[in-house]
């Protein structure tokens, strides 16, 4: 369960134009969590150096057997043949979840549990089977400096400042995975960019984030 407590912000993010660049201000503290369900939201990975954020899609992994299930990657790839672009994500109950307009009836795309040091995945199944295996470690959480929080950050087990996305991802051109925490050293620093998560919301009216802090 996510403590009440506050966490260092690294960095933070300020929206410029239509919301998918940005630049850095200063240091801030933000919660944890405050609102543990979001959405629906366009879901996009803004480098803390205020690079222009990228859409995030989920690309295939491999189907373990005997199940039909896909675990899936989430990733960056900028080709519209590469991967799978949601149509939106959805944050309930703390489990987050990419849907699709044209998705199979009866199957859902939800989140795995992050594993430090590797790339964020996910798991495409039906229904009765994603329903034994929820993780519930998703927030959302404030964007600091403004009156409604919006857009707010992604964070998980607490923290949205743990996330990177690293390049030539097994030796795959043009292929950048979203890591949870990857590991120092000469390989993060070579290929990983520390992100947040960054959701923009698809609503009518920009569903607020509030300041209360919830667990």
């Amino acid at each position: 369960m996510l403590s009440s407590s506050l966490t260092s912000l690294v960095a933070a993010l300020l929206l410029v134009a239509n919301g998918v660049s940005s630049t850095p201000v200063e240091l801030v503290e933000r919660a944890a969590c405050n609102k543990k369900d979001y959405g629906p939201f366009r879901l996009y990975a803004a480098p803390v150096d205020g690079s222009d954020w990228q859409q995030v899609k989920l690309i295939d992994l491999y189907t373990p057997r005997p199940t039909n299930d896909t675990i899936q990657a989430l990733s960056i790839c900028p080709a519209d043949s590469c991967g799978h672009l949601p149509s939106y994500w959805v944050l309930k109950n703390k489990v987050l979840s990419a849907v699709y307009a044209d998705g199979q009836a009866g199957y859902s795309t939800v989140n795995r549990p992050v594993v430090a040091d590797s790339v964020v995945q996910f798991v495409n199944s039906d229904n009765a089977s994603i329903s034994r295996v929820l993780s519930r470690e998703w927030c959302a959480v404030r964007q600091p400096g403004t009156t409604n929080g919006l857009p707010g950050y992604l964070s998980v087990r607490g923290t949205a400042e743990q996330f990177s996305y690293c390049s030539g991802v097994g030796g795959v051109s043009g292929r950048t995975d979203i890591y949870y925490k990857a590991e120092t050293g000469n390989w993060s620093e070579k290929f990983c960019t520390k992100v947040h998560l960054v959701m923009q919301s698809i609503g009518i009216i920009a569903e607020p984030i509030p300041e209360a802090e919830v667990s």
